[in-house]
């Protein structure tokens, strides 16, 4: 058994935080886990990868080759446009569809395509997967802070190698208790996002 996952998205994202929930759950489970990340220059507004590798048997790397991510979660379309390449033709997309541009961006030093542009040229590579607007449904709950754990639901509803209760808790172990109950309204509105969507296609 193995798992091949990486993360796309922009410092201040909470992308870490998902990743980092992951692998403990994993570890918990008894799995070899590496969990590695690539950043950017400035950690807030840069672009920030996660790697998150998990097996039966031991791990040589810590990175994920091209081609061979089982699901790659695009915390931001750009950035998930950058790791396409890393994901392998039988795997899996989520992305959120609201932009965060980097710095590099609003420097003018990156160019930044229009969302149709992006969301035609993902589409145009044939590969499997679902879009979704995290942070709009965040935002509806009430806070747009809260779309790492909307993308974090959304991951249960398209792999079962860990059970969403042990993740959402794993998570909550992680955060101060005043916020229990708002991520766990967000964690199962994300599942219930892309369970939405799986029973669609």
């Amino acid at each position: 058994m193995k798992l091949d996952l990486v993360i796309a998205g922009v410092g201040g994202q909470g992308n870490i935080l998902a990743s980092q929930t992951l692998a403990k759950c994993a570890m918990d489970e008894g799995y070899t886990v590496v969990n590695t990340e690539t950043k950017g220059a400035a950690q807030r507004g840069g672009s920030v990868l996660s790697h998150l590798r998990i097996s039966s048997r031991q791990i040589y790397s810590p990175l994920v080759p091209k081609g061979q991510a089982d699901i790659l979660l695009g915390f931001e379309p750009l950035e998930a446009m950058r790791y396409m390449s890393l994901l392998s033709k039988q795997g899996k997309y989520i992305i959120n569809t609201a932009p965060v541009p980097t710095i590099l961006a609003k420097l003018n030093v990156d160019q930044y395509p229009s969302r149709e542009e992006m969301l035609s040229t993902i589409g145009q590579l044939g590969m499997n997967g679902h879009f979704i607007d995290a942070t709009r449904a965040a935002s509806e709950l009430g806070d747009v802070l809260l779309t790492n754990v909307v993308m974090l639901g959304a991951f249960t509803g398209i792999n079962d190698l860990l059970s969403p209760e042990s993740v959402l808790k794993k998570l909550l172990s992680q955060i101060n208790e005043k916020y229990h109950a708002a991520d766990e309204r967000a964690f199962y509105t994300g599942r219930k996002l892309i369970q939405d969507l799986e029973e669609g296609m």
